[in-house]
């Protein structure tokens, strides 16, 4: 009987090891690496210390003194890599990657003579420039806790620009973000800021309430980014990270579109070549097996038409279509979409910015959609790849970057 204990035991033993072995395997399946050489244009020498990454992720490599980089364990999806050195014209490239590719990218690139020049610090006794950078933190990092622990290290490399009806901003360089809530340091390459300058006619500082409110404001900002993890100093540190980051990701445009997409999977099934409705769905939409319900969302299309309150819930209407993709898919609504948000409530830093400080938040998060075109593809991992057609109001409109988390931010799963 101990024998037989004994070779239980080891046989369990070993096939546990086994099960370990394949589930890396899994995890692993699907996973894409890049391999290349980035040269000088003109003499053919390659290049140390350029930074190759895939935008907006943590994802990345710097050139080694053969000029050589590799980046491994992307996974599936479409994504812009990005290559970047002070002095070059930065390259950019499309990709669309498949399970296991292995892509072999070399760049050549070129000196860009304005950027080598010496970047002269003179603007720190301009008080005009101080009060448009004031503007320009509140309009691009936001207003919330995690934007408020922001810090643009390298602010200097900004310059600004008022015209008759538009703000603007750019950047000589990659502005330096330290966000110390969400623990990341974020290299944002600024390609375009611009918001209507109405309420920069006063300097009244209420009038920054304005800003952020008005449907008749809008603040338009577009850039390639990087994020890299910042050293916890403590166990208590890395945890308080770990739960400011799920809580950023709460609520957001890309959980809302990640949820759409395990709807999709919990309603369709494929049967032959065509996408059929599952028959238990009629008694799953809607209740706590819904993932939408399941997630903390309610949706409320816009009904046309229709006298007094605009919205009513979403039942049975599809708002998502499949592609040729399997991880991707489509959203279309006519409109705007009303988005609320159960599982958190407002901050208080909110209120201030809706003319209505004197009440206490509310205990969901309301936002409003609308798309720039008739549809746009999104991934079952709730990103988005076209900029600007999505525009997002009220509450996701006011989480601006100081609230982003890096593309391959993987949320803790209930």
């Amino acid at each position: 009987m101990i024998y037989f204990k004994n070779s239980f035991y080891w046989k369990f033993r070993s096939w546990m090891k086994l099960v370990v072995i394949l589930s890396a395997i899994v995890a692993l399946k699907g996973q894409s690496r890049i391999d290349g050489q980035i040269v000088d244009k003109e003499t053919g020498e390659p290049l140390i210390g350029v930074n190759v990454f895939i935008s907006k992720t943590s994802i990345g490599a710097t050139t080694d003194k053969d000029g050589l980089y590799t980046i491994k364990n992307i996974s599936n999806g479409r994504y812009e890599l990005v290559i970047s050195m002070i002095g070059y014209t930065m390259e950019k490239k499309e990709l669309n990657l498949f399970a296991n590719a292995q892509l072999d990218m070399d760049f050549w690139l070129t000196t860009d003579p304005i950027k080598m020049k010496e970047i002269l610090v003179t603007k720190k006794s301009n008080k005009q420039w101080k009060k448009d950078y004031k503007v320009f933190k509140n309009a691009f990092l936001g207003n919330s806790k995690n934007a408020k622990s922001c810090k643009i290290i390298n602010e200097y490399v900004l310059s600004f620009n008022r015209g008759e009806n538009i703000f603007s901003a750019s950047a000589q360089r990659p502005l330096i973000i330290e966000n110390k809530r969400l623990g990341y340091v974020v290299t944002y390459y600024l390609d375009e800021f611009t918001t209507n300058n109405t309420f920069l006619r006063s300097d009244d500082e209420s009038f920054f309430n304005f800003f952020f409110i008005s449907s008749t404001q809008f603040v338009r900002y577009t850039g390639e980014s990087f994020f890299t993890e910042m050293e916890p100093k403590s166990e208590q540190q890395k945890r308080q990270w770990i739960k400011n980051r799920q809580i950023a990701y709460n609520g957001s445009l890309r959980h809302f579109l990640a949820t759409l997409g395990k709807r999709f999977d919990r309603r369709y099934k494929m049967k032959g070549d065509s996408l059929r409705q599952r028959n238990d769905w009629l008694l799953i939409s809607g209740s706590k097996k819904d993932p939408l319900t399941k997630e903390g969302f309610e949706v409320y299309p816009k009904e046309e038409y229709r006298k007094g309150y605009d919205y009513r819930e979403l039942l049975n209407e599809r708002l998502v279509w499949s592609t040729k993709n399997d991880n991707e898919l489509l959203l279309s609504f006519k409109d705007k979409m009303m988005v609320k948000f159960n599982k958190e409530g407002e901050e208080l830093n909110y209120r201030f910015y809706t003319f209505d400080s004197d009440s206490k938040p509310k205990i969901h998060q309301t936002s409003f959609l609308k798309l720039g075109k008739d549809s746009i593809i999104f991934d079952k991992n709730g990103r988005y790849y076209e900029r600007f057609m999505i525009e997002k109001q009220e509450y996701m409109g006011w989480e601006r970057v100081g609230d982003q988390l890096p593309f391959d931010y993987k949320p803790i799963q209930d």
